[in-house]
């Protein structure tokens, strides 16, 4: 067929006769590129000690049929998520296919659930496969081994929210099967006295119904039962390690991944799975984890409001690390009282806590003598507060700090002045609530005018403001009995680096979930799905590297 340009007949472009035979037919490995990406692929897992990484089946069997090499299997996976490709299905599908993995597997085919069970099987070894990149990484300067960010963000997990109950979803279930066997059993005892009368159910439906609604009541039984002996507020029972947790796009049944992102190319070096709701309480664990990948003794690591902690940022700081953490509302820094001994005091900054803080540029170090007093509480009116102290000195006890803290995982309130609030009662409008009427009796400050304070927290909230008004009690000091030292340390966040870390750790979220689909997973526990979570990270880890270094460059230094 011909076609008209400017006039001139000129042919379309042709390719060959299918029925062709060729005399020297072409290798593999001239349709392969130097600059393909497959290559690095293919030498960076042949580098790997498998038996190192604890790969199953990593020396071949003497007895019974030969199994696949995983060396070829991990190549498949890696190729895989590298080009969005994560069902087994179509990975089994791309190797009769695709060219590329033709070259990388040697034209092996495997049977899709060989591949499914290759990743179910091996999560551990795929996670230090994941370090082992890293490592590399850090060998290739890519890393920048003192600034890093930790972020969390929530990954669906395989269930639904129908297969997740409460404590409160469960009581409400059991009670409408209650109501229904109930109307079933009258409607049987009716069908028993006026045989003959017309029903929508025949008597053996009626039991077969009543049957099925008692086995269902029994299910939730259990699980009601198993929350009670757990302690959990909630359960799944498709992904047992999952929760119902508050997303960008509502709730969901997720697991929440804590991850580190180096910020000198945006490089993902560390990442674990977890059932957390929220960030509290992860910050020191998340950043051992990524000391212990790069083998390194201290890093400075920055994250949001949600880690707010004063215990991991004192655990952090006395690491030795430099936690850049968001401070709560109307605080400039981190407040922290120590306790020493004289004899203690001056060895404190050569060994322990003070000796690894101390000297930083955003923490100050203050030695004030602790006044150790005998005191006795009195009942004092506001109004008569000059009258009845005499010559003898009253004080007020300060709140610690200006709001409620709720700690998930205990299921407890801290209130502002250091007392633990409890469990008291779950509204369906107004959340969870808290008190503790013994401790509001004996507080000094008042944060309501009732007798006790209440606080809700609604869904997964951490952190409710509170209000103090004029005090009805103060503190009467008697006897002075001694004089020690206090040392107060005060850590002030960097806010120059707290304004880097969306540029540096959302951007492998938003590819990751983006470019290779990866907002949810395709494994059930935190255990399976870290092997899925670790070939997201890798295939983000690798073409980041690709493109900093070349394909060219990478085939060199490995």
């Amino acid at each position: 067929m011909l076609c008209v340009f400017g006039g001139i007949n000129m042919p379309y472009i042709k390719g060959e006769n299918r029925g062709q035979f060729t005399l020297m037919p072409e290798s593999l490995d001239d349709y392969i590129s130097e600059e393909n990406p497959v290559r690095v692929i293919d030498a960076f897992v042949n580098k790997i000690d498998i038996k190192r990484m604890g790969f199953i089946r990593h020396t071949p069997s003497k007895e019974g049929r030969p199994g696949y090499d995983p060396r070829d299997m991990l190549k498949l996976y890696i190729y895989g998520y590298f080009n969005k490709i994560r069902s087994s299905r179509r990975l089994q599908t791309e190797c009769s296919r695709n060219i590329e993995v033709m070259w990388l597997l040697s034209k092996l085919v495997p049977d899709f659930r060989c591949i499914a069970d290759f990743r179910k099987d091996n999560s551990a070894a795929i996670k230090k496969v994941f370090c082992e990149f890293v490592k590399l990484c850090n060998g290739f300067e890519l890393i920048d081994r003192n600034l890093m960010v930790v972020d969390g963000s929530k990954f669906k997990a395989v269930n639904s929210r129908n297969n997740n109950y409460n404590v409160d979803s469960l009581n409400e279930k059991i009670k409408k099967i209650e109501n229904k066997i109930e109307e079933y059993i009258g409607e049987l005892n009716r069908n028993d006295i006026l045989e003959n009368s017309p029903s929508e159910n025949s008597k053996e439906e009626l039991k077969k119904i009543i049957s099925e609604l008692s086995e269902k009541k029994a299910i939730y039984e259990k699980y009601l039962y198993e929350l009670e002996q757990t302690g959990e507020r909630q359960i799944s029972t498709v992904d047992v390690d999952s929760k119902l947790m508050k997303t960008r796009h509502g709730y969901d049944v997720c697991l929440n991944v804590q991850t580190v992102a180096e910020s000198k190319n945006h490089l993902v070096v560390e990442f674990e799975a977890t059932s957390n709701c929220s960030d509290v309480g992860l910050l020191e664990k998340t950043v051992n984890k990524a000391k212990e990948t790069l083998e390194i003794e201290n890093i400075e690591v920055i994250a949001d409001k949600g880690y707010r902690s004063n215990v991991d940022i004192f655990n952090c700081l006395s690491n030795g690390d430099t936690p850049q953490v968001y401070t709560h509302d109307n605080q400039e820094c981190y407040r922290f009282d120590l306790e020493y001994d004289n004899q203690q005091l001056a060895e404190s900054f050569e060994t322990g806590i003070l000796s690894k803080v101390y000297g930083k540029e955003n923490v100050e170090v203050s030695i004030t003598p602790n006044y150790i007093k005998q005191v006795e509480y009195v009942e004092v009116k506001v109004s008569d507060k000059y009258d009845t102290c005499d010559k003898k000195t009253l004080i007020e006890e300060k709140p610690l700090s200006d709001y409620f803290e709720r700690d998930l995982e205990s299921d407890t309130v801290i209130c502002p002045m250091g007392q633990i609030l409890k469990k008291k009662s779950t509204h369906r409008t107004q959340g969870v609530r808290y008190a503790n009427k013994k401790a509001c009796r004996e507080c000094l400050n008042k944060c309501t005018t009732s007798k006790f304070k209440v606080v809700s927290f609604k869904g997964n909230h951490t952190i409710v403001k509170s209000n103090f008004y004029r005090h009805t009690r103060l503190k009467k000091i008697l006897v002075e009995k001694q004089i020690g030292y206090k040392v107060e340390l005060k850590f002030y966040p960097d806010k120059y680096k707290l304004k880097k870390r969306c540029s540096i750790i959302e951007h492998p979220f938003g590819t990751i979930k983006r470019w290779c689909d990866g907002s949810y997973l395709l494994l059930k526990g935190k255990i399976k799905a870290t092997a899925d979570l670790a070939l997201l990270f890798l295939g983000y880890d690798l073409k980041r590297v690709i493109n900093i270094l070349g394909v060219n460059e990478i085939m060199a230094r490995i």
